[in-house]
Formats: C-alpha cells, sequence, structure tokens
C-alpha cells in the first residue's frame, strides 16, 4: 500500500454517511509524520495538522478509511481557459505573496513558526496577517495548486436552483395578468398531466385549460342542467406559464412517454450508441432465447380437430447468428418449454431429426454445445428454476421489460421464420401477417399440419437458414477478414465454436437440470412424491426401501417433468443420476400429464369429503339406533332380573351359553323352516308348499318330521322361560 501527497482519504461513520475529507500535504522523509488538511467544507477552511503515517495505515486496512482517486475540486484546480484568463493576474498578486513561505516545509506547518513567517510577510507587503492566512487556507486546501488562490464563481448564482420571486418578472402581459406561480401551482400542473395529459391523453393546451376549470374556478353557474365553473385569467396561470414549467421540469424522453406511453419511448428515444454483438465475447458467449406464437393453425393428428396455433422456441447464439437449437409445441409458453429448446441447443441434432424421419448429417446441423450467458426474457428465465442452469455453468440474463431490442437477432429471425412460413404454408394454415378482416376468409378453414409435420418444416427451415448468407448489418471483425469465414451463420459457428467459449455437458445432466425439482420422502413404499411412489432396480438392490433413506437422507430431491409422470430422476451424493419408475400400485398413472395425475388426486379428495359429510349424518343415525337398542335392552334386563342377584345371573353360564349357540344356530340355519307362534303359546307350521310326488309315503314321513322339528323348537322355548337346561 503506498501513501503519497496529494492524496485524498475518505472517512465514514456508521450508516456509511461521509465524515470527513482529508488530503495529504507532507510526507516526512523517514514516513513518520504526515501532514493533513481537511477539505470537508470549502465554506470553512482549516489549518493543516498532524497525523502518523502508522496511524493511516492502520485506518486505510482496518477499512474505517479508504483513498478516492477523483478530487472534488478539479473545476477550480484546473479551469477553463477562459476563466483563467479573466482571473489570472489577481491569482498571481496572491501568489508573489505567500510563495516564499509555502515552500518552507515542514516549518510551515508548525504553529509558532508559521506565525513568525506570517508576520515578516505582513511586514514586507502590508497585507493585512487575516488575508495571508486565508492564502494560504486557500493553497493548502486545493492541493498546493497555485489555482487555488483564483476566485471561486461557479457556485454564484445558485445553479440548479429555482429562485424565489415576489413580483412577475419580465414585460406585463397584455390582459393584465399578474399571476405568480408558486409551489403549490406546480403541485396543481404535476396533477393536471398525470391526470388529462398522461391519464386521459389530452394535449397540453386542452390540460391547461382543463387544469384551470377544476383548480382556479371562482365560482359556478348552472347551464343545460349541469355546473360550469366561471374561470377569472388573472387568478390563474397562462398558459405560457404552464408550458414554461413542462419544458423545464420534464426530460426529453419523459415528454415522450408522457406522450406515447413508457414501452415506446424507451424503444424510441434510447441512444444508439451500441451493439448487441459488441456485448459478446465471440461464438458461445452468450445464446438468446425467446418465443413467439408461429403464424398457423395446426391440427391434431387424427386430423379431425383445429388445435390453433403452436408456440415456436427458438436458441440463438448472439455472434454468429446460428441457430443452436429450437422447439415447437402446443403447449403454452413455460420454463419446461423453454427447458426443451435449451436441452436441444445442448444436444447431438442426429439423432433429434431422426425422431422425424430426417436424415442429417453432424456438419449439417454441428451444435451440441451450451454457451456461457443465455439472455432472456423477465418470463421464465426470471422464475426460481432458471437457477438450474447454474449447475450447468450457465449464467442467466433477463432483459428489462419491454426491452425486445436488448435481443435483436432472436426477434429479428421469428419475423423472417413467420414470413416464410406464410408465404409456404399458405394453402395448409398459415395466417396473415395483419388481423383478419370481416368477410376474409378464415385461415383455420384451410388447417393441414399436426404438431408433428410442423416440427419437420422447421428443421429443414432451420438448416436452410443456417447456410443463408448474413444480413447486411453482420460486423466482420479483422480476425474474420484475415480467416477469410464464409459469412454464413453456419460457417461462423464452424470458425469461431473452436475458442473455448463453449462446453458440453451429458443429455442426462442437462435433462436433471433444467427440469423442476421438487422434494421426496423415502419410505417402505418407495420414493413417495406428490402423492405417487416411486421405484428402480438400484434402489431394490442397495435396500433403499428397507431402510428409508437413500445415501442416508430420508428426504431427497428429485426432478420431474411435468408433461409425464411416468418417472422422476434423482441424483446421488457420487452424482450418478437414477431414473425411478412408478410403482405397480401407480401404474395407471402412466404417461398421464401432472396436472391429469392431479385431477384425480383432487377427485379423490373432493369425493372424500363429500362422502365423510354425508357419513355423518348415518353415524348420527347409527348413533341413535345404539342408544334406543342399549336403552330398551337395559330395560328389559331390569325387568327380567327385578328378583336375581348378580350371582345368580352367572349361574350355569357355560350351559346356558350352549343352549343359545344352538337355538340361534337353529334359528338361522339354511334348513331351518320358519314356524309362527299362535296366541296360547303354540307353535304351528307356517305356508308349506309341498312338492309334487308320486310317493304318497315320503310326503308322510316328511309331514312326520316337521311335526317333529316343531315340537322340539316348542320345548327348547318352554324351558328357557323355565330356565332349565336341555341336558
Amino acid at each position: 500500500m503506498s501513501i503519497y501527497e496529494n492524496q485524498i482519504l475518505e472517512s465514514d461513520n456508521e450508516n456509511l454517511d461521509l465524515v470527513t475529507l482529508q488530503r495529504i500535504l507532507w510526507i516526512s522523509p523517514d514516513n513518520t509524520n504526515i501532514v493533513v488538511i481537511d477539505i470537508t467544507d470549502n465554506k470553512d477552511m482549516k489549518l493543516p495538522f498532524f497525523r502518523t503515517y502508522e496511524d493511516i495505515k492502520y485506518q486505510i486496512e482496518s477499512g474505517r478509511e479508504r483513498t478516492i482517486e477523483i478530487d472534488p475540486d478539479l473545476r477550480i484546480i484546473f479551469p477553463y481557459d477562459e476563466y483563467l484568463n479573466k482571473y489570472k493576474l489577481e491569482r498571481d498578486e496572491k501568489w508573489g505573496i505567500i510563495k516564499d513561505i509555502v515552500v518552507q516545509e515542514p516549518d510551515i506547518y508548525f504553529s509558532e513558526i508559521r506565525g513568525k513567517l506570517i508576520k515578516e510577510v505582513e511586514e514586507k507587503t502590508g497585507k493585512a496577517k487575516k488575508e495571508i492566512y486565508k492564502y494560504l487556507k486557500r493553497y493548502w486546501f486545493y492541493g498546493k495548486s497555485i489555482n487555488g488562490l483564483l476566485k471561486n464563481y461557479f457556485d454564484c448564482g445558485a445553479p440548479g436552483k429555482e429562485r424565489e420571486i415576489s413580483k412577475k418578472t419580465g414585460p406585463k402581459s397584455k390582459d393584465g395578468n399578474e399571476f405568480i406561480v408558486t409551489e403549490k401551482d406546480k403541485e396543481n400542473f404535476k396533477w393536471a398531466i398525470k391526470k388529462f395529459h398522461i391519464g386521459e391523453g389530452k394535449s397540453l393546451s386542452k390540460t391547461h385549460q382543463l387544469l384551470r376549470e377544476q383548480k382556479y374556478s371562482s365560482g359556478y353557474y348552472r347551464k343545460f342542467g349541469s355546473m360550469v365553473p366561471i374561470v377569472v385569467p388573472e387568478k390563474a396561470p397562462t398558459l405560457r406559464q404552464f408550458l414554461y414549467w413542462y419544458q423545464n421540469e420534464y426530460s426529453f424522453s419523459a415528454k415522450y412517454s408522457n406522450r406515447h406511453g413508457r414501452r415506446k419511448a424507451t424503444m424510441d428515444t434510447r441512444p444508439l450508441v451500441g451493439d448487441a454483438t459488441a456485448r459478446a465475447m465471440g461464438v458461445g458467449y452468450v445464446y438468446e432465447i425467446d418465443s413467439t406464437p408461429a403464424d398457423i393453425i395446426l391440427v391434431s393428428e387424427d386430423r379431425k380437430t383445429i388445435i390453433g396455433t403452436p408456440t415456436l422456441y427458438i436458441v440463438m447464439d448472439q455472434t454468429s447468428r446460428f441457430i443452436a437449437g429450437y422447439s415447437a409445441s402446443v403447449g403454452n409458453p413455460s420454463w419446461i418449454e423453454e427447458a426443451v429448446a435449451l436441452e436441444n441447443a445442448g444436444t447431438n441434432k442426429v439423432e433429434f431429426c431422426k425422431q422425424y424421419d430426417i436424415d442429417i448429417n453432424e456438419e449439417d446441423w454441428p451444435c451440441y454445445h451450451l454457451p456461457k450467458y443465455v439472455l432472456g426474457d423477465r418470463g421464465e428465465l426470471k422464475s426460481k428454476m432458471a437457477e438450474n442452469l447454474l449447475a450447468l455453468k450457465v449464467d442467466v440474463i433477463n432483459t428489462p421489460s419491454y426491452r425486445g431490442d436488448l435481443k435483436p437477432f432472436v426477434e429479428q429471425h421469428f419475423n423472417k421464420t413467420n414470413n416464410e412460413i406464410r408465404e409456404l404454408l399458405s394453402t395448409v394454415g398459415a395466417k396473415p401477417s395483419k388481423p383478419k378482416q370481416r368477410g376474409e376468409a378464415d385461415p383455420a378453414r384451410n388447417a393441414a399440419l399436426t404438431i408433428y409435420e410442423f416440427n419437420q418444416f422447421m428443421i429443414v427451415q432451420i438448416l436452410t437458414y443456417n447456410k443463408s448468407a448474413l444480413s447486411k448489418g453482420f460486423f466482420v471483425s479483422r480476425e474474420m477478414f484475415e480467416d477469410k469465414v464464409g459469412l454464413t451463420p453456419l460457417e461462423v459457428w464452424n470458425w469461431g465454436k473452436s475458442k473455448r467459449l463453449l462446453h458440453i455437458e451429458p443429455r442426462d445432466l442437462i435433462r436433471y437440470s433444467l427440469l423442476p425439482k421438487a422434494s421426496a420422502k423415502v419410505s417402505q413404499y418407495g420414493i413417495e412424491f406428490d402423492k405417487r411412489c416411486y421405484t428402480s432396480e438400484l434402489g431394490i438392490k442397495e435396500g433403499w426401501f428397507e431402510s428409508k433413506s437413500i445415501d442416508g437422507e430420508r428426504n431427497i430431491t428429485v426432478s420431474y417433468d411435468p408433461r409425464n409422470v411416468s418417472s422422476i430422476f434423482i441424483r446421488k451424493k457420487n452424482g450418478k443420476l437414477v431414473q425411478c419408475f412408478l410403482t405397480e400400485k401407480f401404474k395407471d398413472y402412466e404417461n398421464l400429464h401432472i396436472e391429469e395425475a392431479k385431477a384425480i388426486m383432487k377427485y379423490k379428495k373432493d369425493q372424500l369429503f363429500i362422502k365423510e359429510r354425508e357419513e355423518l349424518q348415518y353415524q348420527a343415525e347409527l348413533h341413535a339406533y345404539a342408544d334406543s337398542l342399549a336403552k330398551d335392552a337395559k330395560g328389559e334386563v331390569k325387568v327380567a332380573t327385578k328378583d336375581m342377584s348378580f350371582y345368580e345371573r352367572n349361574k350355569n353360564k357355560r350351559e346356558t351359553k350352549k343352549s343359545e349357540s344352538r337355538t340361534f344356530g337353529s334359528k338361522n340355519a339354511w334348513t331351518a323352516i320358519e314356524t309362527i307362534e299362535d296366541g296360547n303359546g303354540k307353535t304351528s307350521l307356517d305356508e308349506v308348499v309341498e312338492f309334487p310326488s308320486s310317493v304318497n309315503n315320503l310326503s308322510m314321513e316328511q309331514n312326520k318330521i316337521n311335526g317333529i322339528q316343531a315340537q322340539f323348537a316348542s320345548k327348547i322355548k318352554e324351558r328357557r322361560r323355565n330356565n332349565e337346561s336341555l341336558e
């Protein structure tokens, strides 16, 4: 750490508010003592004082003080030539008075010696001691610069501050209006601008008129059934005063925003001094990504239903304009759809194109790389799941709202793509660039392509674009010129991808990192996630579910694809990725979207809630019947055991239990015959339907058996009443 003359030290308090600024004036040859002067306030200049070298060094190293590079008084130390020429003679006169004593360092910094030196100058020049001290302070305050003796007129006249006036300046108005604008009037002006000019789109003159009617009326009168304000011009600000305030209050961009809106002002009034390419250090440094509805109407796979426009994501290298990846789907813009496009950019295109029956060579689309940065809108990339990109060594740059100009190349490519769709696919559902007018043909009537066929078109369109000539606005660097690089996105990409700004990651890691994450629990039923259970062969082999943990953790993080709940991914501590599948119990959920699975679970929850509420009434019926049954039984027991002791009730328990068992079993036996007891306590047979038979003796035998059974049943009941045993 070096400390030198004219260095400025800054110290703050605990709230980071400036406390002092000190300028170093002199350092002793042995680096032990330092002379400093406080330069915090130029209206109260102080004399210099001593500090030790070690103290300053300690304060800087501990962070209590720090050095600043920019001198706060440069405008007086290095003034404009016009200012210097105007006050140079007066400066030189002051310098001639003190020049012989300021060089006597360090004596001039000791008060006793300084007093004697000043007295000598006073006697020699006749200048008052007070003036000499003033010159010395100014000389030291401004860093021992002779220009510090210049008069400081820079702050004269209160530049940037409004003057308070009590009388209207300038010539008198023809209408005699002597109105003076006050702070309260300015608040009224702001209110009117916000309400009428910005809110309702009124012109400034109309805004001024409405302002006077609503804020400066002297009364009202009735006309046409309405209250009409009375405006006295002499008691209200003039249009000229209002416009003068407006021109000084708002910048050009603010005025443009008031008139046309903030979004248009941001796009139209910004300075065009930069270029998106200049922000990229080379091929693979920044990928631009964005989405748009493609201008075509698709049909379902069975061609029967019109399903609307697809969502198209494009991933473009900012330097080469090379399309590194894309995705097209019928889903709405979302993080998962954007993740599909990023995964496509970072994986092999030969395998991808085969899924759509298109055979290419690797050199036709040689991109399976990830960039250093991804630049996108505040929508999907602002979500928490964008943090997953950091695991892939990719950082995120989000553009501000309504600033599509910060990713211009992918925006321009959308225009090019939709133009080609309208030109080449006009007979199969391409949409016009302008909204359909009344009476015009509906493009949906011609819709014929499926999402599969649209993906085929997009692959061929991208391959064609990557081999096409770059736009005339493309910047050719000196290095490109020296290497004679062909000016197509593909050739610039091949030339620049060797700069090592790109990197490659395995497909499984890309998917694991890009997919949304959630917490899951390991149990004996499997990995429980979102009310579903998953398992894997490795888990069964390693005994995850017996120990209810993976690598010692019961609660784990899983990656899932909301488009299909058939499987999830987990990452073990050793970095290995494991795909887990639904258990047998939940196999019925295979290939369902997560929203479909949630709909089933919601149906279950709602149904159980409804049935549980209905169950309360059924339980009430059960409780009422049980109470009634218990009450009647207790009454009958009380009557039946009126003269019996508890001991007598327990007598012959075993025999009685056997009797009850036989009686109950006989009564409920499948071979039992229903009998009816008459009023005399005797049992008679219920209606018996005889089967026709030619053998009379069988019928007689059956009747005999039935009579015996009836008698036996009658005796059993009689014995029970007498509390007797069957044996």
